[in-house]
């Protein structure tokens, strides 16, 4: 027996068949929006790849609301989901009390916006306000403060003052301050330094007040006979005096001292402490102070004594001309034969 197909028997197939369609439309529909989303999401970052070509940073100092510094480039490319850039042609300026304090140039800069701080490099270029003062580095970094650090090797001129050469440097904003490592060479108007810590001080305005050398260093006199100064510790005072602690040698033509302490006075009259040992040709004088005058006699306390000729001679008090070679010993003297080989120091 033949079943009759009716409408009301079509029903449910009617209403599976339109669910179907339904289900069909609505997730192509919705691929079509995801696919139109994507495009107009990558569409925006590239709008803002385009607009950071035009790039500018500032740091503002959160208490006084004051602008530190400012940064412009011609060109640039985000990186890092938009929290750092590499820019190119750069222009900035450091601020203080919204005074102009620096102006730098550098051909490329990497931007950090999580650490607030900017490294130009290729070459960098920095001047003061009145251009007294000249920095030209492989990198400079800007951070949050007015100081600028010279990192990789610099070249300083200190206008009317010198010039300073080093691996790293970083000047205050005030520029009474510069601290060097690894300093190669700083060359003032009598004075040549090298050290590995050099902490250069300066007046406000601009003039060289003194310069400390720590880790050991030296320093080269600009006389006639370029004497030249070695300790752990010295420092120079634009007076013209000069401090040197912890192994102290100091080479002055014919002439070598060695001690724990010794100061340069500006009349170049020489004091030294400590474990003293004054080498001038065939003689050799120990004790525990000195005073040269700087013309040709050296005065000798504290338990000296002087090895010459085969000969040690001990006194209260010791002078030795160093025209002459001659020894004058005062009180309490004696003479005995020593060997050669004694050239240690015996206090």
């Amino acid at each position: 027996m033949k079943r009759q197909i009716t409408l009301k028997n079509l029903t449910p197939y009617m209403i599976l068949v339109f669910m179907v369609v339904f289900i069909a439309f609505a997730f192509v529909r919705g691929s079509l929006l995801v696919n139109k989303s994507e495009k107009e999401l990558n569409q925006k970052e590239i709008i803002n790849e385009v607009e950071a070509n035009k790039y500018e940073l500032k740091e503002i100092d959160v208490k006084t609301g004051l602008l530190k510094w400012q940064i412009t480039a011609k060109k640039g490319q985000t990186e890092e989901h938009l929290q750092a850039a590499l820019i190119k042609d750069i222009e900035a300026k450091v601020y203080k009390n919204n005074d102009i304090v620096f102006e730098l140039k550098a051909p490329f800069a990497r931007a950090n916006s999580s650490k607030k701080d900017i490294q130009l490099f290729g070459g960098v270029s920095l001047k003061n306000k009145d251009s007294s003062l000249l920095l030209m580095a492989n990198q400079i970094v800007l951070g949050m403060s007015t100081s600028v650090e010279a990192q990789n090797g610099f070249n300083l001129i200190l206008k009317n003052n010198g010039t300073i050469a080093g691996k790293t440097a970083l000047i205050n904003g005030e520029q009474t301050d510069i601290v060097v490592y690894d300093l190669e060479n700083a060359s003032f108007n009598d004075v040549q330094l090298v050290g590995k810590k050099v902490v250069i001080k300066k007046d406000k305005n601009g003039n060289l007040i003194n310069a400390t050398v720590s880790n050991g260093g030296n320093i080269i006199l600009k006389n006639q006979n370029n004497d030249k100064l070695s300790a752990s510790i010295i420092i120079w005072n634009k007076s013209g005096e000069i401090e040197a602690h912890n192994n102290v040698t100091f080479n002055s033509g014919d002439k070598v001292f060695k001690a724990e302490n010794l100061t340069i006075k500006p009349d170049k009259t020489i004091y030294a402490q400590n474990k003293i040992l004054i080498i001038h040709k065939d003689t050799k004088c120990y004790g525990n102070s000195l005073k040269y005058d700087n013309v040709s006699l050296i005065t000798i306390n504290g338990n000296p004594r002087v090895i010459q000729g085969g000969k040690q001679i001990t006194a209260n008090k010791i002078v030795y001309d160093l025209s002459t070679s001659k020894v004058q010993a005062i009180g309490n003297v004696r003479t005995s034969v020593v060997q050669q080989k004694t050239i240690g120091y015996r206090g």
